[in-house]
């Protein structure tokens, strides 16, 4: 790993923002804020990006940047005992990344199939062409077109990952850059809508009298931890690739600002086209509903029933801008991993990456198949919401203790100018205000899940939870004892090979 840089600051800015721009940005924030008020959401945001946000995010590069490695070895720099910590948070990165690859065959999927949608919506209700997706192209049975578009997801994904730092700077010019010219185009199409100023007044327009529901404030905050790609090892891992005399903090400024930017202009392309298109009322907190049965139904509409032609084009169009937000998440996952476990092991990067791509495409099947959106919808819920909740705690616990003899706050600050981050801030909202935050969630999300929904989450059935939900989070969570049992076992067996071979030479 410490023969790995970043060969520009621009580099890593732009590899960090295509980590932390993806689904949750582009599909869950607008649904959450039409869901909450808008601007009351936007509002609350905002004070938590700064509050709590900010500082992990500026934490997790700098330890990665002081320790020269992922979260495994930060976490192991700072107390031994807390090395599987680290790991688990790897494993779950590797988990999530599972899940958005076999978003992303999806989404490629709907690139090839949205332009023959297209011909055919004139003849087909709002409700056939909101299913399509799930009716025609997932279907009853194992999709052959899927299974081929998740196989094509995973060598992008492997051909993103295998030249290691340079490669994901080089992949984040494309995977950054042209989504959010993509999503400028649309916003400009939304706001020639005559009702588009109703559109706006919806999305940043404060409703006040939301400021007392507890759920907004819960998922403001929550967002927050999804939307910056902390907690996963990401950042940490990124961290580890940088120049020494980066300036951590400006950088992270830029970095946590640049994905607010990108949530705004995604939640302005969708309430201008839905409002445009009269669907205002369809728009779901679901990142899943929205991608495949919300925007497939607006896109027929665009520019009008008849308009096959340029409605083809807007499909394509947003749909590519997804697809490279979704690569650039998933390629980042598999990242927070694969250097770790070649640096722990003494592993070839590149074959490595070559085999967790072959596994990963093996597994991600399961995506094709007629259990695919259950699988997905229950994974991804104790992936991307209770395990990070978990590991989050843990992690902020953990620099709360043993942070402050590495002075934090003098690893961000160092090479910075007159613009600082303050230490005792840094370390509240270390220390307090983010393990509060994430623990109330946990709560909020262990509550709902037993007294609301009677332990079964979705309505699903027990099984699917087992193997879905409860199975993983188990994996995750015992991995970081199984990787620090082996490597400890690695490193005894290579003591006595020494030993013997000393003896002989003597």
């Amino acid at each position: 790993m410490t023969q790995e840089r970043f060969k520009s600051r621009g580099g890593f800015i732009l590899a960090c923002v295509g980590a932390a721009v993806g689904l949750g940005d582009s599909l869950r924030f607008p649904g959450l804020c039409a869901k909450y008020g808008g601007g009351t959401f936007l509002l609350i945001y905002i004070v938590a990006l700064i509050l709590i946000g900010i500082p992990v995010l500026n934490a997790e590069i700098a330890l990665g940047r002081k320790f020269r490695g992922g979260s495994p070895k930060c976490m192991a720099s700072l107390n031994k005992k807390t090395e599987p910590l680290g790991w688990a948070s790897c494993f779950n990165s590797l988990a999530v990344a599972l899940l958005y690859a076999g978003i992303l065959g999806w989404i490629i999927a709907m690139v090839i199939k949205i332009v023959p949608l297209c011909k055919s919506a004139s003849s087909m209700t709002q409700t056939q062409t909101s299913e399509y997706f799930f009716t025609q192209v997932l279907g009853e049975k194992a999709s052959p077109i899927v299974i081929v578009c998740i196989i094509l997801a995973w060598i992008l994904m492997y051909l993103c990952l295998r030249g290691g730092a340079g490669s994901l700077s080089r992949t984040a010019k494309f995977t950054v850059m042209i989504p959010l010219a993509l999503l400028f185009f649309l916003a400009v199409r939304g706001l020639l809508y005559e009702n588009s100023g109703e559109a706006l007044y919806a999305l940043f327009v404060p409703d006040l009298t939301a400021l007392g529901d507890a759920e907004l404030w819960i998922n403001a905050v929550g967002q927050v931890f999804f939307s910056l790609s902390v907690l996963v090892g990401i950042m940490p891992a990124y961290g580890a690739y940088l120049p020494e005399k980066t300036n951590v903090f400006r950088d992270s400024l830029i970095i946590a600002f640049a994905d607010f930017f990108v949530s705004i202009l995604s939640s302005v392309v969708l309430f201008t086209t839905l409002y445009g298109c009269g669907l205002q009322g369809e728009i779901s907190q679901s990142g899943i509903v929205t991608a495949f049965m919300v925007y497939p139904a607006a896109i027929a509409l665009v520019f009008g029933e008849g308009n096959v032609i340029l409605n083809s084009i807007v499909g394509v169009l947003f749909y590519l801008s997804l697809g490279m937000m979704a690569l650039q998440s998933s390629v980042s996952m598999v990242e927070a991993a694969a250097n770790p476990l070649a640096e722990k092991f003494g592993l070839n990067k590149k074959k490595l990456v070559g085999i967790l791509s072959a596994v990963g495409a093996g597994i991600c099947i399961v995506f094709a198949t007629p259990v695919a959106a259950c699988a997905l919808d229950i994974a991804d819920h104790f992936a991307n919401y209770f395990n990070i909740l978990i590991l989050g705690i843990a992690e902020c616990v953990i620099l709360g203790i043993y942070a402050k003899p590495v002075n934090l706050a003098g690893e961000i600050n160092r090479y910075t100018g007159k613009f600082k981050m303050p230490a005792k801030p840094l370390l509240f909202s270390l220390k307090y205000l983010s393990p509060v935050a994430l623990s109330c969630l946990t709560m909020w999300g262990v509550y709902h899940l037993v007294f609301i929904n009677g332990g079964l989450y979705g309505g699903y059935p027990l099984w699917t939870q087992a193997v879905f939900g409860w199975a993983l989070s188990i994996i995750v969570f015992s991995s970081g004892f199984v990787i620090c049992g082996l490597g400890n076992s690695g490193i005894r067996l290579r003591r006595r090979r020494l030993r013997r071979k000393k003896r002989r030479l003597s």
